[in-house]
């Protein structure tokens, strides 16, 4: 519905820039410095316009990024201009965690970044990183546009000052890595995984029979050349705009994850806008979940296809229902460990 109204960009795949922490760390600094500025009244800007900037860690033209662009262009034309969204690809703001931070401090309005990197902090959301936790896309909408979505937003914002206005989706992850063919779980037994920052992936991987390695995501492409990880997971989207082919030509479906990203949002920002503003932040931030949805189904398949076709990745044949039955316990184990197990059988039995 929304496809025809904002043409989908191709998508620009560019090589990870290699970390180099006091040059990024001096770049973000400047640009913070450089927007606060253009935000701040007396600035040359007009008073009534308000200026707000969202961060992600995608590069240009991800579909992350679509859904941000788009909803940045919804939140200005539907505020008839009063409420412009300036967009950061590709970690310019900084890594996820960093940006999270961010919002907790105020120095950032918005960001889209996986549950994961926000779990530390509000720990409802580390739930979410339990493999095979959603049926099918219907059961994720149920999950996250009803009463829990709301539980999440509220918990966000009493635990750490910041709120969820929308869930987002990565699709189903699968596993690259460029040491050899997963064609059975016992395949990855003894390879070294990145993981994100929450517990359940390492527990995830872990019941797999490989050695999770925790690191951020700007290290990924670099970690795969140099041999310090065997591989990785994500969604095959990332995979391709991120070229991590290049490093790691095997691809698993095991389809182990479906990541909730989170479009979160700043309390301090939203202090600064009246309710009617606030209200159409979070609807611009709803349509936009709905439209990504839909995006991520679309663009995963397609770069499934493309890798193969154009790259000669290997796809395996993997049977996700080997690794699913060790995996399911993990969901317990995490709800114990967090106190969740009320909110992991609401999740279950959610659009039942």
């Amino acid at each position: 519905m929304y496809a025809t109204a904002y043409p989908q960009e191709a998508l620009r795949r560019t090589r990870p820039l290699i970390y180099n922490p006091s040059v990024r760390t001096i770049q973000r600094i400047a640009l913070l410095a450089a927007c606060a500025a253009v935000a701040a009244p007396g600035c040359g800007g007009r008073r009534d316009v308000i200026a707000l900037r969202i961060g992600h860690d995608q590069p240009a033209g991800h579909p992350y990024d679509l859904a941000a662009v788009r909803f940045a262009r919804g939140v200005e034309q539907a505020s008839g201009g009063r409420i412009r969204v300036a967009v950061y690809a590709a970690a310019q703001l900084g890594d996820s965690p960093e940006q999270i931070e961010g919002l907790h401090l105020g120095t950032l309005d918005v960001a889209l970044a996986a549950f994961s990197h926000a779990s530390q902090f509000c720990p409802e959301l580390g739930l979410f990183g339990a493999p095979y936790l959603f049926r099918d896309e219907r059961h994720f909408a149920a999950v996250f546009d009803g009463p829990i979505g709301d539980e999440l937003d509220r918990a966000c914002g009493r635990r750490y000052g910041l709120r969820l206005l929308a869930t987002l989706t990565s699709g189903d992850r699968v596993f690259f890595n460029g040491r050899r063919a997963i064609e059975r779980g016992a395949d990855l037994a003894g390879l070294k995984v990145r993981v994100m920052g929450g517990e359940a992936d390492a527990l995830t991987w872990q019941a797999f029979g490989a050695i999770p390695v925790p690191m951020p995501y700007s290290e990924v492409y670099s970690a795969l050349q140099a041999g310090v990880i065997d591989g990785a997971e994500n969604e095959p989207a990332s995979i391709l705009s991120n070229r991590f082919y290049e490093a790691a030509r095997y691809i698993a479906p095991t389809r182990h994850l479906v990541l909730p990203m989170g479009l979160f949002i700043s309390d301090r920002t939203l202090d600064r806008l009246s309710e009617s503003d606030r209200e159409l932040v979070r609807r611009q931030a709803r349509e936009t979940a709905q439209w990504e949805r839909a995006l991520m189904v679309e663009r995963n398949a397609a770069a499934l296809a493309e890798m193969q076709q154009r790259y000669g990745v290997r796809l395996s044949t993997l049977d996700g229902a080997e690794l699913r039955d060790k995996a399911l316990p993990v969901q317990d184990q995490v709800a114990g460990k967090l106190q969740l197990q009320d909110l992991l059988s609401r999740v279950r039995a959610a659009g039942r």
